[in-house]
């Protein structure tokens, strides 16, 4: 394998590594759960509103193999986004891009994590804008669309940049 190839494949893995530990898994519907990224390390996560089919009895599974209780201090469905927090105060918030550091043709990850492991796809930057209403009737300041395949599990989970 070139020499390229070889270095673009450990820093993917390298942006893995570096982001798992603020990949959570949500346990908020009967079924498949659903994955959220640690906002701070103060408890807070962030996730998709229509992973959660409840408002209580909401689990997080972290990094370590740890299920915590979850508790619901907001939700916006008409963005679906929905914010959580859990009492554990020792979470890895990640390294936040800054915005205006993308491009479309960027590579980017998708993360989720369906268990203890976390699983990655890969896909590039596709789209990129500003204000933007969305159909359910929310508005958002600005998106970003990738053309990373999004499995079962791997909604509410972070975009990383290679």
């Amino acid at each position: 394998m070139p020499q390229v190839l070889s270095d673009l494949s450990d820093a993917l893995a390298g942006s893995v590594d570096a982001a798992s530990p603020s990949v959570v898994r949500i346990e908020g519907r009967e079924r498949l759960p659903g994955t959220g990224i640690v906002w701070d390390s103060s408890g807070t996560i962030v996730t998709s509103h229509h992973i959660l089919e409840r408002d209580d009895n909401i689990k997080i599974g972290i990094q370590d193999g740890e299920t915590v209780e979850a508790e619901l201090i907001g939700r916006d469905p008409t963005i679906d986004v929905a914010v959580l927090r859990v009492p554990a105060n020792s979470l890895a918030a990640p390294q936040w891009t800054e915005p205006d550091t993308l491009k479309v043709g960027h590579l980017a990850l998708s993360l989720d994590r369906p268990g203890h492991n976390v699983r990655a796809t890969l896909g590039i930057i596709s789209a990129m804008g500003q204000t933007w209403r969305i159909p359910s009737g929310g508005s958002i300041d600005r998106y970003l669309q990738t053309d990373t395949v999004m499995y079962p599990g791997f909604s509410g989970g972070p975009l990383v940049d290679a």
